[in-house]
């Protein structure tokens, strides 16, 4: 309990380094049926949302890691404290506008790669265009900048997809963590057959 209500204060206190949205809210109630109309929604970070959100550094065990996507891609059960701090800084060419510290438990030791480096220890790949994806999240940053918890992935999935372009093919990494969600569904027996 402890663990999320510290979650929650990070995610809350983030929001006070984002820029206010400006224009209308959309009041509209997303309750879904089997009646429901189709409602598509556009994941552009190019939008006048996202361009303004301004990055807040985030350090475990006082490792810088990444920036606040990789909050979504750390042991929550593992979390011993945090602390935040709203100072301007740069680093590696990056303007930085607050620090979010976390200590994890000490019966814990993350061990943070790149994407990089954990695709070549564990995938044998193409020079095909790569993709990452942890869990439903996919990375919009550049494979050498985040980090993320070797000991917090349960599995790799690797597929080739084809795109829209002749005979172009893009390898789609998905990394799925080790919540609880994701254990379970790991657990499921499938069965597979042909209902007559």
């Amino acid at each position: 309990m402890k663990t999320i209500f510290t979650l929650i204060m990070l995610f809350l206190t983030f929001n006070s380094f984002c820029q206010e949205i400006s224009g209308k809210k959309t009041t509209d109630n997303l309750n879904y049926s089997e009646n429901s109309k189709i409602k598509v929604f556009y994941s552009d970070k190019s939008n006048k949302f996202h361009s303004n959100q301004k990055p807040v550094s985030i350090f475990v065990n006082k490792k810088f890691i990444g920036s606040w996507e990789v909050l979504n891609f750390i042991n929550s059960g593992k979390i011993e404290s945090s602390k935040i701090e709203k100072e301007k800084f740069e680093m590696n060419g990056t303007e930085y506008y607050g620090k979010i510290f976390i200590r994890m438990k000490s019966d814990y030791n993350p061990k943070f790669l790149k994407l990089e480096e954990l695709s070549t220890k564990y995938l044998d790949l193409n020079e095909n265009p790569i993709i990452y994806q942890i869990d439903e999240k996919v990375i919009e940053s550049i494979k050498t900048e985040i980090l993320v918890d070797e000991n917090f992935i349960l599995k790799i999935v690797v597929e080739k997809v084809k795109t829209s372009e002749k005979n172009t093919e893009i390898n789609l990494i998905r990394l799925i963590t080790k919540t609880p969600e994701n254990i379970k569904k790991a657990n499921e027996i499938q069965i597979r057959g042909i209902e007559k």
